[in-house]
């Protein structure tokens, strides 16, 4: 279980939920959503490293192993996913970390962040990190009720 951001391409006149609609179609009509640019993902590593230090980027996925965060380019779409094992100051920290990256990933693409969780765009979230902090918060909290071990509740 992880907490997930989106990118994609959409248009200003369309809602959330017709980008995130499009992307489905496209993904299942098998549509060719062309090559991400290299320049653009030499760019993404090179400010990743900045950010988190040490990560292995490879095949277009970026890995920090110290926090779980994953970074993925594909064509016309991208996603950070990092494992909910944080709460209180230490999901704060990462948080921040995987709205940064999201800029990053904003900065260098065509493509516009989509915290579901949250319902945000991601520069939006990232002016309200408590609203995704919550959320690291109440999935930490069921994990320790139903016995399920992560660094957050060991």
């Amino acid at each position: 279980m992880s907490y997930d951001i989106t990118f994609l391409s959409k248009d200003d006149d369309q809602s959330w939920d017709q980008a995130l609609d499009a992307l489905e179609e496209r993904v299942e009509d098998d549509a060719d959503t062309g090559s991400p640019d290299a320049e653009a993902w030499a760019h993404i590593v090179a400010e990743a490293r900045q950010l988190l230090g040490d990560v292995d980027a490879q095949l277009l996925q970026l890995d920090h192993e110290p926090t779980g965060i994953q970074l993925s380019l594909y064509g016309d779409e991208a996603g950070i996913t990092v494992p909910y094992w944080y709460q209180g100051p230490d999901a704060a920290a990462i948080v921040k970390l995987i709205y940064q990256l999201g800029l990053i990933v904003e900065r260098h693409t065509r493509l516009v962040g989509y915290d579901g969780q949250v319902g945000l765009a991601v520069a939006e979230a990232a002016d309200q990190p408590h609203l995704a902090v919550s959320i690291f918060d109440q999935v930490a909290r069921s994990f320790a009720r139903r016995g399920i071990a992560s660094p957050s509740n060991n």
